[in-house]
């Protein structure tokens, strides 16, 4: 079991941000889900751009209206990326197709305010990987992770 997977750190900007992001990518497996929690403004947006960018992905946005938006790179690799920000109730997450991101032989799945969820009924057979985001100040952040 991978220790970065199971750790926690503190970045005080976006070149750090991205350092752990390129140390933290590899270690997932080919089904995989991050499940990120935090405050407005602690980097949950921010982390996936630079995780598509990292994934050779191009115009990443937030998809807060949208609740999921669906990105894929010249290989092939997709990324879908879940904002339950604005969710009301579990129509809304039924409506969105959310359950069907998990029929993927392979995948990266991506959810901001992952809170909003009942972590139980997520699939076992995907790797899970709670990841919380702290404002520490401006430009600090205390990122930590846990498999569940």
């Amino acid at each position: 079991m991978s220790t970065i997977l199971n750790s926690e750190r503190t970045v005080r900007n976006l070149s750090e941000l991205k350092e752990f992001w390129n140390e933290f990518l590899p270690h997932l497996n080919n089904r995989s889900i991050l499940l990120m929690s935090g405050e407005v403004g602690a980097g949950k947006t921010t982390s996936v751009q630079m995780i598509a960018e990292i994934l050779g992905m191009r115009d990443v946005q937030s998809p807060s209206f949208a609740i999921h938006l669906r990105y894929e790179n010249a290989q092939g690799k997709s990324l879908d990326h879940v904002d339950l920000y604005r969710l009301k109730d579990d129509d809304d997450l039924e409506s969105s197709g959310f359950w069907d991101l998990f029929s993927s032989k392979e995948g990266l799945v991506v959810i901001e305010w992952a809170n909003r969820l009942d972590f139980d009924y997520l699939p076992l057979n995907w790797q899970r990987v709670e990841v919380t985001f702290t404002k520490i100040s401006a430009e600090e952040r205390k990122i930590s992770c846990r498999l569940i």
